[in-house]
């Protein structure tokens, strides 16, 4: 049950989350040509919980996505590395 209320939580995310033209595809137009938020973005603040696995906020004032609830391959060019929040190194440590 509480498996299905999660899913359900984060089917909905999706649905809320803004497409912008600067994401990359398939969320914008953008091709992929760099790091998107789950590679370790310093201004990706992820949700609680299993959410922020896969959604957080942008906290980056430069970024067309600043403020806004973002899905974490959505990408922006103003990512900025942070190598204590990329989610591989931390499964190696």
């Amino acid at each position: 049950m509480k498996r299905q209320k999660e899913k359900a939580l984060h089917n909905l995310l999706h649905k809320l989350v803004v497409h912008l033209p600067t994401d990359f595809e398939p969320y914008g137009h953008r091709d992929r040509d760099g790091p998107d938020c789950s590679c370790g973005c310093k201004h990706f603040l992820e949700l609680r919980g299993d959410l922020g696995f896969d959604c957080g906020v942008c906290s980056n004032p430069r970024s067309p996505r600043a403020g806004m609830l973002t899905f974490e391959h959505q990408g922006c060019d103003k990512f900025k590395y942070d190598p204590a929040l990329d989610k591989e190194d931390w499964a190696n440590a």
